[in-house]
């Protein structure tokens, strides 16, 4: 069974990462342009599936004390039963979407903004209130999206944000959401896609979304999804987040690394990165 969610402290934050389900994808998908003998070496290196990459949704939920904040929505019913798993998640840790103050959306891809609505057709947080990059916002409702992305991601993403157009507030650059929580632009999975900085005391979390999908991303960073908008600006984005993240030992919380929950540290090794998974206990 897999696990719905993981608690764990920054600081004097309360934290979860939950879990949203995962999914298979083809290697061809998440490695582009590497010759798949040469993946499949690195994954058995790793003790990972040499056929496909399982990729968690996994979701985080911030309790500052006088905010209760979560990045990303999910999948909905959009990728089940594999993925769909949010609410359950929440509600295994004991969080009610009624609870929620803010939602930050890092991108609008359907595993990061499907489950936006509730059956009704309503916002699934009715009190909260949602940030989204207004470079993000701009892109997925004009012509441009059509020719970049697939008909499917664009009318998901269309359908996921016009009900709650009159609750998004728009942020462009480094803006701080509340005190602890900032968003970071990291373009190029998405033109705005974000990464969340949670701080608290010398503790230091990011959230990096979508900025890459794999370990095996931070330690060949050539390496290429298919899923990258802009995957020049994806490359600077990668660079800058993770020097970050190594620079400041911060704890990172990467939303699609195996195994859930997806927490760890990042060391400089060479070009790249080598990725540290944290030793996590017990999930429920």
């Amino acid at each position: 069974m897999n696990p719905a969610s993981y608690r764990f402290l920054l600081g004097s934050f309360e934290c979860f990462c939950l879990s949203d389900g995962d999914w298979d994808y083809p290697l061809k998908n998440f490695f582009v342009n590497v010759p798949v003998k040469r993946v499949q070496e690195a994954l058995r290196r790793h003790s990972l599936p040499i056929d496909y990459v399982t990729s968690p949704y996994t979701s985080l939920y911030v309790n500052t004390g006088e905010y209760q904040v979560l990045v990303d929505m999910g999948a909905g019913d959009h990728l089940a039963p594999r993925a769909g798993n949010l609410l359950h998640s929440m509600s295994s840790a004991g969080i009610e979407p009624a609870q929620l103050d803010i939602v930050v959306i890092t991108h609008a891809h359907p595993d990061h903004i499907g489950g936006a609505l509730d059956e009704a057709g309503q916002p699934f947080c009715p009190r909260a209130r949602y940030y989204i990059s207004q470079e993000e916002l701009n892109f997925w409702f004009s012509e441009l999206s059509a020719a970049k992305a697939s008909e499917r991601f664009v009318s998901i993403a269309r359908q996921s944000l016009e009900p709650i157009r009159d609750r998004l507030t728009r942020v462009e650059g480094e803006s701080e959401i509340v005190p602890g929580i900032r968003t970071l632009p990291a373009p190029g999975h998405t033109p705005g896609h974000m990464v969340v900085e949670v701080s608290s005391g010398e503790a230091l979390l990011l959230c990096t979304g979508d900025t890459v999908l794999h370990p095996l991303h931070l330690e060949h960073p050539d390496w290429l999804s298919i899923y990258d908008v802009v995957p020049e600006s994806a490359a600077a984005s990668k660079r800058r987040v993770f020097d970050q993240a190594a620079a400041e030992n911060a704890l990172v919380m990467a939303q699609h690394f195996p195994p859930f929950p997806g927490l760890g540290t990042v060391l400089k090794n060479g070009s790249g990165w080598k990725w540290e998974p944290a030793e996590v206990g017990g999930t429920s």
